[in-house]
């Protein structure tokens, strides 16, 4: 393996490694929210830098340039939400609507990610990373193309039931249903073609 791709796996490692350490064993401070934002800033700072290596396609091609679109969505993202974490105390209107703005973010992810989901090149870095997606490319591509076709019915769902019923839950099991289904299918799928049934 090249050298420098193994680097770029040790530190995209270490730092999600310490990602997860600081989100579910450290105080939940603003200190910790300050520290996990800025390294999951720094991850996609160096996803969007060897996106191509990443994919193991060249600069100019345009699924570089889908996941490059998609990185930088995901850092707005991502300063949208640890400003409100750590400032909503400080901002009436965040403070007074902040179930409505976490809700919106939330329809914005799944819309943002749903639409460029099956434009995503198989790689084992950005997508849905499963044991079976990341070893087979036809299944990577179901999944993702199913993840696309399901956005914006679950979207709607999720709208409807969270204006009609309770925004939070419909919302976290919007969200389970969106990624378990292209999961489990596309599970199926590569069960059935390493099975030679496919």
């Amino acid at each position: 393996m090249n050298k420098n791709y193994s680097v770029l796996e040790l530190i995209v490692c270490i730092l999600s490694l310490i990602v997860l350490i600081c989100g579910f064993l450290a105080p939940n401070t603003n200190t910790t929210s300050t520290i996990v934002g800025i390294l999951i800033f720094i991850l996609l700072i160096i996803f969007h830098v060897y996106t191509p290596k990443i994919a193991g396609l060249s600069a100019d091609n345009p699924k570089v340039k889908t996941m490059r679109r998609m990185n930088v969505l995901s850092m707005v993202l991502v300063a949208i939400c640890f400003g409100i974490m750590n400032w909503s105390s400080e901002l009436p209107f965040v403070k007074d609507n902040q179930s409505f703005m976490e809700f919106t973010i939330i329809i914005a992810v799944i819309i943002g990610i749903g639409n460029v989901a099956p434009k995503f090149p198989f790689n084992r870095y950005m997508g849905l990373r499963l044991p079976w997606t990341i070893r087979d490319e036809k299944t990577w591509k179901i999944a993702h193309h199913i993840l696309g076709y399901l956005t914006f019915p679950i979207v709607i769902i999720i709208l409807i039931g969270g204006l009609l019923v309770d925004t939070e839950e419909f919302a976290k099991w919007g969200i389970i249903a969106w990624v378990a289904i292209p999961s489990l299918y596309s599970c199926y799928y590569y069960y059935m073609r390493i099975s030679g049934k496919k």
